[in-house]
């Protein structure tokens, strides 16, 4: 679901239960991010090394979610009512305004990757795709799911994702207070406020989230969390 990785079938249930573990997997993201990074810098002048990075972890996830970054502007710009641009997130093919946005997005984290590569902070390389994952859980479980018929996002919402924030909630804060320190606590309050806000939206625009709308919001926090990371170090 969050990486490369293939996997046995699974329950829709065994999905929920994985919950508590998608920032631990962004842990693991960030580690091999900043391995990557710091091999690449041997090879490469840092410009570089920051498209590569942005190129590595897009890989990684199979560019799932940058996918839902795209369908979800096209469906945010459409200016349709709610089940029609429903319709329009669930099309596979991407308009122009999600293009753009998706463009947008790498173009923006290459640029604070650079940045933080030419500091080596890979300590935040490391941090960032944990928290971002974690804006799922906080996301999901403040959210219904929006479409009637359901759908894969589904088991990621509701008290079925809120049963699992106490794991993944010890996971963040360990994981922020050790590799950003008070940062890193800083930035994960913000990243609560805007998940509980995104929450709040989403349920006034779509009637809830689905698994376009819970890519996006990672992508867009995880891109704004390395430009925040980014200006620490500036």
């Amino acid at each position: 679901i969050i990486t490369i990785v293939p996997f046995r079938q699974v329950t829709r249930r065994q999905l929920s239960s994985a919950l508590g573990f998608f920032p631990l997997a962004g842990l693991v993201l960030g580690s091999l991010l900043a391995g990557f990074d710091w091999t690449s810098r041997g090879l490469w002048p840092v410009p570089v090394c920051g498209v590569l990075d942005v190129a590595f972890l897009a890989v990684l996830t199979r560019g799932l979610h940058l996918d839902g970054v795209a369908d979800t502007f096209d469906a945010v710009g459409s200016g349709m009512p709610r089940d029609r641009a429903l319709e329009i997130m669930r099309d596979s093919s991407s308009g122009a305004l999600g293009v753009l946005a998706m463009v947008l997005v790498l173009m923006l984290k290459a640029v604070a990757l650079v940045q933080l590569s030419a500091h080596a902070a890979w300590n935040w390389f490391m941090l960032v795709p944990c928290l971002s994952r974690f804006a799922i859980n906080l996301l999901g479980s403040f959210s219904g799911y929006a479409r009637k018929g359901g759908g894969l996002g589904e088991a990621f919402t509701g008290r079925k994702a809120m049963r699992y924030m106490p794991v993944a909630l010890l996971t963040v804060l360990s994981a922020a207070w050790i590799l950003g320190g008070a940062s890193g606590l800083s930035m994960t309050g913000v990243l609560a406020a805007c998940s509980l806000t995104a929450a709040w939206w989403m349920r006034c625009r779509f009637g809830g989230v689905t698994g376009d709308l819970l890519g996006a919001h990672l992508e867009i926090t995880e891109t704004a969390m390395f430009l925040w990371a980014a200006a620490i170090l500036a």
